[in-house]
């Protein structure tokens, strides 16, 4: 089964039925969030809330373990990176990778890896996790003329609209691509070994850079016949498009969009508010219960 057969949302689930501003601005609020808020509360509140989000996918339990499997590749690698280079003190070692040495005049103080820094790193990748869920329930439940029509409603340049769109599209069409490059490669014989010390690991990893040429020959074949199919069709990006259907937001849709925005000014002054109390420039004492309770929750 193809990546793209995996992650196939059906057009009629409640998600997708919705409209897709609405969609653009609960991504952008996640993306603020996932950057404003820091207590583990509130991150692992965001990551449950783009979650059961996601649920209304509709997804297959197949999708579900590849999307899973992506997610926790990405904590494992934050995790492993900032438990490996963290450097704020206190910190305890877990396990020493590289012991401490010196040659001549030259010294390495050693790689380990510190307990504080895979907390850090757990904590960092429920950012990671709360935006990569926003993005794919967006992306997969919103057809691309969809997409375009809310980009274009919110005056973004029809290029730049046109081009997020068409890359969207093809994303799939490209993991297919790779999917089937790396298994005419095993057939070959060509087994990976990426994390195995010793010679044949470089071997594997000029392999696997050598595999994304042909996809990228093929992406930009691609491209070129899509722009060429544009120029022969009179597309012009500086002529204003028609869209149809019009887009039409319900009276619920409505509401929940004016409950984004005034959670993300909420936000946003919360944090300013108590970022420049912490610096000293500005401490009100009328908001100290706020600044409390960004200090805590927030």
């Amino acid at each position: 089964m193809s990546y793209s057969e995996v992650l196939t949302s059906t057009s009629d689930t409640w998600l997708a039925r919705r409209d897709p501003r609405l969609k653009l601005a609960w991504l952008t609020a996640i993306s603020l969030a996932s950057v404003l808020v820091d207590s583990t509360t509130a991150l692992l509140l965001l990551c449950a809330a783009t979650l059961i989000v996601a649920l209304a996918l509709g997804w297959s339990a197949r999708a579900w373990l590849f999307v899973g499997g992506l997610l926790l590749t990405v904590v494992w690698g934050t995790i492993l990176s900032q438990a490996m280079f963290y450097t704020v003190e206190p910190r305890t070692r877990i396990v020493t990778l590289v012991p401490e040495f010196s040659v001549g005049r030259f010294s390495f103080e050693g790689l380990s890896l510190y307990r504080e820094g895979s907390a850090y790193g757990l904590l960092q990748s429920s950012r990671i996790v709360a935006v990569m869920l926003a993005g794919l329930s967006v992306c997969l439940s919103t057809s691309p003329e969809r997409l375009l029509a809310a980009l274009a409603w919110l005056r973004v340049p029809s290029a730049v609209s046109f081009m997020t769109v068409a890359a969207l599209g093809f994303l799939p069409t490209i993991a297919d691509q790779w999917g089937t490059v790396r298994r005419s490669a095993r057939l070959r014989g060509y087994r990976p070994r990426l994390w195995q010390l010793g010679t044949g690991v470089w071997h594997s990893w000029r392999t696997e850079a050598a595999l994304l040429v042909p996809v990228i020959a093929a992406a930009l074949r691609r491209a070129a016949t899509l722009a060429t199919s544009l120029t022969t069709r009179g597309f012009d990006a500086a002529r204003p498009r028609t869209i149809y259907p019009v887009l039409r937001m319900n009276s619920g849709e409505q509401g929940a969009l004016v409950l984004l925005f005034t959670g993300c000014l909420l936000l946003a002054a919360l944090k300013s508010a108590y970022w420049l109390s912490v610096a000293g420039l500005v401490r009100i004492p009328a908001l100290a219960t706020c600044y409390e309770f960004a200090r805590n929750w927030l």
